[in-house]
């Protein structure tokens, strides 16, 4: 059975190549979502030996998470799929540990957490400060007892997913979707555990999510979610 990696990459044509290479390198099948990049993103990916599938236009970070997990979960032989970010913060050597923590725990969902493992000394104060405060929102929305709902590295089972298309089409954010998954998942039953993750400074660039504007959003997001569930039988 296969493990399939996915990307949602906006314009990383500086740090998708290296990160391309090394997941396929450890035998992954990788998927790279190109988001409406306007440099060389796409073609970069695919030369490192990705499959590549691309938004016409940029439809914002959610819409592209969505769009690689409904690709793998067509992909023949797909048991787990893997989200991570595609600027170089994540580890690619650290993937097999979420396989490894599927087989033994049988959860639906894996996520990695930067607090049980290092996260960055140089990450935004912003972003140190405001992570428990929205992680514990969410853990409260959601029923989870999570210790860092934004961590992009996570593992979803295959056959979990499949089983719950009409979650994963009905999502509404198109940027700031860990919220809304998290609520959708636990109103479903999805049972979730954590792993502890590294995190890294970006290979190259800047983030274009802006980290005030990065927790409004996701505090938006999660009230229109719940909102959207209490309105829905």
């Amino acid at each position: 059975m296969e493990t399939v990696v996915t990307l949602a990459a906006y314009n990383e044509a500086k740090n998708i190549g290296s990160l391309v290479r090394k997941i396929v390198g450890q035998g992954f099948t990788c998927v790279v979502v190109d988001d409406g990049s306007s440099d060389a993103t796409a073609t970069i990916a695919a030369a490192e030996g990705a499959r590549v599938v691309r938004h016409a236009i940029n439809l914002g970070q959610g819409h592209a998470l969505l769009t690689g997990l409904k690709v793998a979960i067509k992909q023949r032989g797909c048991e787990f799929v893997v989200e991570m970010d595609a600027d170089g913060q994540h580890r690619p050597e650290e993937i097999p540990a979420f396989v490894q923590k599927m087989r033994e725990t049988h959860a639906d969902v894996v996520v990695g957490s930067r607090i049980l493992g290092a996260a960055s000394r140089n990450a935004p104060l912003i972003r140190r400060a405001m992570l428990p405060y929205v992680t514990w929102c969410i853990n409260k929305l959601s029923g989870y007892e999570l210790t860092d709902s934004m961590c992009g590295f996570r593992a979803f089972r295959r056959e979990s997913l499949s089983r719950v298309l009409p979650v994963l089409d009905a999502m509404l954010e198109p940027q700031y979707i860990a919220a809304e998954m998290f609520i959708r998942f636990g109103r479903i039953g999805f049972s979730i555990v954590e792993i502890p993750v590294h995190i890294d400074q970006r290979s190259s660039g800047m983030s274009t999510k802006g980290m005030l504007r990065y927790g409004t959003g996701v505090l938006k997001s999660a009230v229109r979610a719940v909102i959207e569930a209490r309105a829905t039988p």
